[in-house]
């Protein structure tokens, strides 16, 4: 049967848009190795504990956000998210079950049980939370209405930038609702507010695809212009119940970096702005550092080398001390040759106490 359909709308919003390059593009289908893991991973994968890579003390899979448990254990077990103390122990210890890594996000594992497989709703490991600090477990919030309320969507979302693969859920889950000429409204909303973010007023107009037209209602269908907001994709995926807007590393820094030239880092002077603007994967350190009364660190840092060029970017850092804490492992080498000392997320979570006393001057 041969398929017909219109580009028109599309190219009518490109216009629209007016960007500096045109450039042709091809629908094609094409099989790969990463479709295949990607679907092996949402159906839960046999895997040993040795098979598994740690990433700033997450769990991986071949570059994939993962999280574990032992399918045996029923639906008493416990999932793990990050490289706790619990893992640990297992790998000392030398025991070795047979482990199922998935980067399903529904919440449901299949385990094994006296009738048979079933799907059942696990809860989450305490020590993998107090592991990752997540969202201040260890300092500033009770871990129990932590755990009841854990939401794999926004777990997966909030570590988005330590990964090259997000979970094809992520991606699904909100694509349905809109109205058949969204494009063509989006496309005006965005040029009537100039590019401008409504929440933090950064311009995009340079990447004009991170600007996004947020729907205030949660409406998809209701597009009066009472309520419509532009928003940059980090202060969009920032909105109640849109934990399924995971961002790149890379989109992060394009926006942190639009921020930073047009003056709006320049000026953040309360912990809750950091945590606004900074990457959420660092949240678990700021938490830690708000409880220890540390100096509040500067976000999205440039490290220059010795003509003055950019060396490496700092997702947070202290100045005056050459110490600061970055996702990239090339940011980390390149930083640490040019006379910082820079660490992991999962470094500083795991030693922070003893740099307490330097970082609070």
């Amino acid at each position: 049967m041969k398929l017909l359909f219109s580009l028109h709308s599309l190219m009518h919003a490109i216009e629209i848009m007016e960007p500096e390059k045109k450039g042709k593009f091809t629908l094609a289908l094409q099989e790969s190795h990463i479709d295949k893991i990607s679907a092996e991973l949402e159906q839960g994968k046999d895997v040993e504990l040795k098979d598994i890579e740690i990433e700033s003390g997450l769990l991986s899979y071949q570059g994939r956000h993962v999280s574990l448990y032992i399918k045996a254990n029923g639906s008493s077990a416990r999932f793990h998210i990050s490289d706790c103390s619990t893992l640990q122990s297992m790998r000392l210890n030398g025991r070795f079950e047979r482990y199922v890594v998935t980067n399903n996000t529904s919440g449901e594992f299949v385990v094994d049980t006296s009738y048979g497989e079933t799907k059942a709703r696990l809860k989450v490991c305490k020590n993998c939370l107090r592991k990752l600090n997540y969202k201040g477990c260890n300092t500033t919030t009770q871990i129990d209405p932590i755990v009841q309320h854990f939401n794999m969507v926004e777990f997966f979302s909030t570590y988005s930038s330590f990964f090259p693969h997000l979970p094809s859920r992520l991606a699904e889950i909100a694509k349905s609702g809109y109205s058949d000429d969204w494009s063509k409204i989006s496309s005006h909303y965005r040029v009537e507010k100039n590019f401008e973010c409504e929440a933090c007023s950064v311009n995009m107009r340079s990447h004009r695809a991170l600007l996004h037209v947020h729907h205030v209602s949660g409406v998809k269908s209701d597009n009066r212009p009472f309520n419509l907001k532009a928003l940059c994709i980090d202060c969009h995926s920032k909105q109640p119940k849109h934990e399924h807007m995971a961002l790149s590393h890379r989109e992060r820094q394009i926006v942190n970096d639009l921020r930073k030239q047009q003056g709006l880092l320049s000026v953040l002077g309360e912990w809750k702005e950091l945590f606004d603007y900074s990457d959420s994967g660092v949240h678990g350190v700021l938490h830690a550092c708000q409880q220890a009364y540390l100096k509040r660190p500067e976000i999205n840092y440039f490290v220059e080398d010795d003509f003055g060029d950019f060396a490496a970017r700092l997702e947070l850092a202290w100045p005056k001390h050459n110490f600061g804490i970055a996702i990239s492992v090339n940011d980390i080498e390149d930083a640490t040759k040019n006379g910082w000392r820079v660490v992991s997320v999962n470094e500083f979570l795991d030693n922070y106490k003893y740099q307490a006393h330097n970082l609070r001057e």
